[in-house]
């Protein structure tokens, strides 16, 4: 039995009946992020260009805005902290140095410049993610990337792990209640030690339902294929041409860094 999801009707509205598909939204993030990542450090024009892109896509998309600097901010995060320290390790001419007596920091050009680029880029992906997640529905993203040739197996383990995810929270949420309901005496070795038994006792659980739910699946006709029940928008010539003209740009652009034009 294949999974079913209904379509609220939730694709981008260009002019008058031209609809936006799942498949041709996730075409044109995959293509613009391909190309963002790929600008060489330093080219900061480029990245302007990619940007004004960028902002065009988020307005076309239609998200929620009262939830997207949220959501940027929160994932935004993992970048920054990861690239923290590329501007004391990366070799350069020095900028600036702090000498701290046990070891001296040294702020590169190259390291700096290194880090706004990483920052630039991880931003502008951040913003087409975020854009194509919040104007669309989850299991209309799961649908559109079979669409796009995405292997099932990939789809269904994604769909399984957000379909889940939620009930191992309640699960860990209800164990760290009871652990704090009995430990009056809260020592770090005795927080430790049940948080501990927590985990193995998650691990287990998950173990198990994960086996129930496979068989439960498989009894049920399960072939790792998604379909949308509903009326699913056709690929018109108008829209065609849209998806195209949104790989083009980016490649002109793209040849217009590799050409020094700006």
């Amino acid at each position: 039995m294949p999974i079913e999801a209904r379509i609220d009707n939730k694709e981008c509205r260009i002019m008058g009946n031209f609809n936006l598909s799942v498949r041709d939204k996730l075409i044109i993030v995959f293509i613009n992020i391909i190309f963002i990542v790929s600008i060489a450090k330093g080219r900061y024009a480029v990245m302007a260009l990619f940007g004004f892109l960028a902002l065009f896509v988020m307005i076309l998309f239609k998200p929620d805005y009262r939830r997207m600097p949220r959501r940027i901010f929160t994932v935004f995060l993992y970048p920054l902290f990861v690239s923290i320290f590329i501007p004391f390790i990366n070799p350069g001419n020095i900028l600036a140095e702090l000498d701290l007596r046990l070891l001296t920091i040294t702020i590169t050009d190259n390291g700096l410049t290194t880090f706004i680029t990483v920052l630039i880029k991880s931003f502008l992906s951040i913003l087409l993610v975020a854009s194509l997640m919040l104007s669309t529905d989850e299991k209309e993203l799961f649908y559109g990337l079979r669409k796009i040739k995405v292997p099932g197996i990939m789809v269904s383990i994604m769909f399984l792990m957000y379909r889940y995810i939620f009930l191992i929270r309640e699960e860990s949420r209800a164990g760290q209640m009871a652990i704090n309901a009995r430990i009056f005496k809260r020592s770090h070795y005795a927080v430790n030690r049940k948080l501990a038994y927590l985990m193995g006792n998650l691990f287990i659980k998950s173990f198990d339902r994960a086996e129930n739910i496979y068989k439960s699946m498989e009894s049920r006709g399960f072939t790792g294929e998604f379909h949308i029940t509903g009326r699913t928008p056709k690929s018109s010539n108008l829209s065609i041409a849209f998806l195209l003209t949104f790989i083009i740009i980016p490649a002109t652009i793209k040849i217009v860094e590799l050409a020094r034009i700006v």
